[in-house]
């Protein structure tokens, strides 16, 4: 049976292992060498860093100012002749407007998301005019748009506008700070997290926690769960947690939040997206821990907003009382304006207008940091991205515990933000998925792609790091090449999944889409070549395509139901191809609005029971591009629960022995099929 939250009632008054204070980093003598691998390493990454920054600027420069306006449109960048049909306010106060396209057609699907930052512009408005904001939410037929503070005066007299993908360069200026901040560091926690990182001091434990009589909130983890929670209590300075696809490495850090705040430990939670920060948000909300969301609402999922910090801030009693104020302020100025006009007010009742005016100033500003004071005190778990934690009120403030989520997804400058407020580090990623997405050409250890959390994995002793092994997502004919390619050999699959199919699925009936549970579709011989997408330098596989529609369908004609599948491609322009060939132009697709068609990247970190991979590369050179970074392939593989069916041309692909190797799997366990049969 499920553990949870109200079988501890009251976990503050429930005794766990006693909360150990960390002393204050005892002076380490600092070597000339030291310093010289100290300055070498963080010059070489402001040097990558400012790269990326350059490649940044040049790609806004090459989608904004030399593609055409269609062609903007074309890779997503951009949406145009839009109209205004509605402004209102969200609880935090911020202004939304919301647009449809003048077609009145469906917004192109493969275009703005939720949480993107963009320009709005009119006809021929000047780039200064055009204020910046965040996607705040989207359906077929509108897109929301949310803005701090005041717009322009033009918005109201325009009647064509316009949204843009904008460049967020703020984001480099937090990760230049940081990267100073911990090369600068002296006798600090972040100076001994920053030494460990470069081999030049080891971390500290405490004496080893014994498995048994621990006193576990969540009673059903594993084995190797249970021993990272300990080994958690044990670390004194870091602990990597190394989270292969479905082995419950979320569930594993709710475990040691959860563990912190009943000692009444203070705890950051970071994450380089928004999505696994609301991921975390959701899990512990779940428990009923208090939990606040740092964060613009505009690019936090709907589901959480509610554990906001500035949600909680429209919440709270005395906004009720700032809002009355507020509207008696407005009043008395728009009073005093009038009568200043028609000089109709004697000097002492101006005196006593004035007065009450800024009597309700002052209320206002008092009630307003007593909110924010009480708000901000009451959270002892805070949840943010990496460059959210760079937020004032996150650096005016000391955790026992920093967590980082999705490690693996970050480059290291972003992942030093929330490290320079922490007692104690624990981080968890995969470093044998897919790495940070950034622009610049390099790659390997040279690059931004390198993470903090791979040189770490390298650097640390078996003590300091831990490999969680059991499944629960994958059949294990769909684990096993993950597993041998990847995981050396050590992933298994759970009992409750090692042999789960889809007739076990309500409304699936033909026994015969259960096996095999891992399949390559062959296409090769068939002349389905690849084209490269226009403006975009994409690729896309029509003929490809239209096979995998035409296996979604018999999928779907067995009984399973769309919510239940995706359809993935490691390249945009075949998603895109896919969704106008799945779902078209439909404004109301029914179910099959609840089929996910999305890139690979995207898909990461996602699951679903069936899941059809569009490799797309098919050409007589036998080029693959990115599709020789077998990590990607590795997310595919590893997304799918009890049915995985791979699409692609063998003899473009298996000029790479990993390809080769799949091939070869696929046929040892009947999963081979030839698209001419």
């Amino acid at each position: 049976m499920a553990h949870t939250y109200r079988d501890h009632p009251d976990p503050k008054k429930r005794k766990g292992p006693p909360k150990k204070k960390l002393e204050k980093p005892e002076p380490k003598e600092i070597w000339v060498g030291d310093t010289a691998v100290i300055e070498k390493h963080f010059l070489h990454l402001t040097r990558l860093l400012r790269d990326e920054e350059r490649s940044e600027r040049d790609r806004y420069k090459s989608d904004f100012l030399e593609k055409k306006p269609e062609d903007r449109e074309r890779g997503g960048k951009a949406i145009y002749r839009l109209d205004l049909l509605e402004v209102h306010y969200n609880p935090s106060g911020q202004k939304l407007l919301t647009f449809a396209l003048k077609t009145k057609r469906p917004l192109p699907r493969y275009s703005l998301g939720t949480g993107d930052i963009v320009r709005l512009s009119g006809f021929r408005t000047p780039e200064a005019e055009c204020p910046m904001g965040a996607v705040y939410e989207r359906d077929r037929m509108r897109i929301t748009v949310a803005f701090n503070g005041r717009l322009p005066p033009w918005i109201d007299r325009e009647d064509s506008f316009q949204l843009a993908a904008a460049e967020n360069l703020s984001t480099f200026e937090r990760m230049h700070e940081a990267i100073r901040l911990v090369k600068e560091a002296d006798h600090s926690r972040i100076a001994v997290f920053r030494d460990i990182s470069l081999g030049l001091r080891k971390p500290k434990l405490d004496d080893p926690v014994p498995v048994s009589g621990f006193p576990f909130l969540d009673l059903t983890l594993n084995e190797t769960q249970k021993k990272a929670v300990c080994m958690a209590s044990e670390a004194r300075d870091i602990l990597l947690i190394h989270g292969p696809p479905g082995t419950g490495k979320t569930r594993v850090l709710i475990e040691i939040i959860r563990q912190a705040v009943s000692r009444g430990e203070t705890v950051l939670v970071s994450a380089p997206s928004n999505a696994a920060c609301d991921n975390l948000v959701e899990g512990l909300a779940f428990y009923q821990t208090p939990v606040t969301r740092l964060g613009q609402p505009a690019r936090v999922s709907e589901r959480i907003r509610e554990h906001t910090f500035s949600y909680k801030l429209a919440a709270h009693p005395y906004a009720k009382m700032i809002g009355e104020n507020e509207a008696r302020l407005e009043q008395l100025s728009r009073q005093k304006e009038r009568r200043q006009i028609r000089r109709t007010y004697e000097w002492e009742e101006r005196k006593e207008m004035r007065a009450e005016i800024e009597r309700l100033r002052i209320d206002i500003k008092d009630l307003r940091s007593r909110i924010f004071k009480q708000v901000w005190n009451a959270s002892d778990i805070v949840v943010a991205t990496h460059v959210g934690a760079a937020d004032p009120l996150i650096k005016a403030k000391k955790f026992d515990w920093v967590i980082i989520d999705e490690a693996t997804q970050g480059v290291e400058p972003s992942t030093w933000i929330p490290l320079c407020r922490a007692g104690k580090v624990i981080m968890a990623g995969d470093h044998c998925q897919l790495p940070p997405t950034v622009q610049s050409p390099r790659q390997g250890k040279d690059s931004l792609r390198f993470t903090l959390f791979e040189r770490l994995h390298e650097k640390l002793g078996h003590a300091s790091k831990v490999r969680l092994e059991r499944q629960y997502r994958m059949h294990e004919a769909i684990m096993d090449f993950p597993s041998r390619e990847f995981y050396e050999k050590r992933l298994i699959a759970d009992e409750s999944v090692k042999r789960h199919k889809l007739t076990d699925l309500p409304f699936v009936k033909d026994e015969t889409l259960n096996d095999p549970s891992a399949m390559f579709l062959d296409t090769a011989g068939l002349g389905y070549e690849e084209e490269a997408e226009e403006g975009t330098g994409s690729h896309a596989n029509p003929e490809e395509a239209r096979l995998v529609v035409k296996t979604l369908g018999t999928i779907l004609a067995a009984g399973v139901r769309p919510r239940d599948i995706a359809v993935i491609s490691p390249y945009s322009a075949q998603v895109k191809l896919l969704t106008d060939l799945i779902v078209g132009d439909n404004r109301d697709p029914g179910e099959m609005g609840e089929l996910e068609i999305d890139s690979v990247d995207a898909f990461q970190g996602r699951e679903k029971e069936v899941v059809l991979v569009s490799l797309v590369r098919s050409n007589p050179e036998g080029e693959i591009g990115f599709l020789a970074d077998t990590r990607r392939m590795n997310v595919a593989m590893t997304r799918a629960k009890r049915k995985l069916i791979l699409v692609g041309d063998s003899a473009t692909l298996c000029r790479l022995p990993f390809y080769d190797n799949l091939l070869k799997y696929t046929e040892s366990v009947g999963g081979y099929r030839s698209a001419w049969e």
